[in-house]
């Protein structure tokens, strides 16, 4: 655990992109990126999905990034591809990437692409697991530390946070290893994935 020192200053940023086939809603709090795509994804849009990460890669900032696409239907092919050449060319540049998927398409997506990636994403079925994560790595975000920023945007009220409520029909069962009061100070473990 890092030495404490004085809080860090929490920045905040919002984005959403629409386009004829679908939405993207970009969530940015400290190092920790939400974004949630809806309808379809197409190789154009790619860049709006990578940019927010690539822009905290360059201040030096090691992000954690959680992709909601439970309302994704499907992409093209280009999309998914240049998505995995662009995840394998962060790889060690970000501490993870955590992906929610419903569709069947989508979900194989993913899958291939992780194999690829040699599993370094960790894929949800259930909105609740993906929430806790999601919540876990903001909390790990909020605590102080020996360094802080110097953007102080008031954090707005965000549409893309997860809601805690919804969870999948025959969604697999959590695998945690920590409940949601746990202290943030224990080892977490990663949910059960789809790999």
């Amino acid at each position: 655990m890092p030495p404490a020192g004085p809080p860090r200053a929490h920045s905040s940023a919002e984005e959403h992109i629409r386009w004829s086939r679908g939405e993207l809603r970009i969530k940015v709090v400290d190092d920790v990126v939400y974004e949630q795509v809806s309808g379809y994804l197409e190789k154009d849009i790619v860049s709006k999905i990578t940019q927010p990460v690539d822009k905290q890669i360059g201040q030096g900032v090691k992000p954690i990034i959680f992709n909601d696409w439970w309302d994704l239907a499907g992409y093209d092919s280009d999309a998914r591809l240049k998505l995995t050449d662009w995840i394998f060319w962060i790889r060690g540049k970000i501490v993870g990437s955590h992906i929610l998927v419903r569709s069947k398409i989508v979900s194989m997506g993913v899958s291939i692409a992780n194999l690829a990636l040699g599993g370094m994403l960790t894929v949800y079925t259930d909105r609740q697991e993906f929430t806790l994560a999601y919540h876990r790595a903001l909390r790990q975000s909020m605590k102080p530390s020996s360094t802080s920023t110097s953007s102080t945007m008031a954090a707005p009220v965000s549409t893309a946070t997860p809601p805690v409520s919804q969870t999948s029909s025959g969604a697999s069962s959590s695998a945690t290893g920590s409940s949601p009061g746990s202290s943030h100070d224990e080892p977490v473990r990663p949910p059960r994935s789809i790999r």
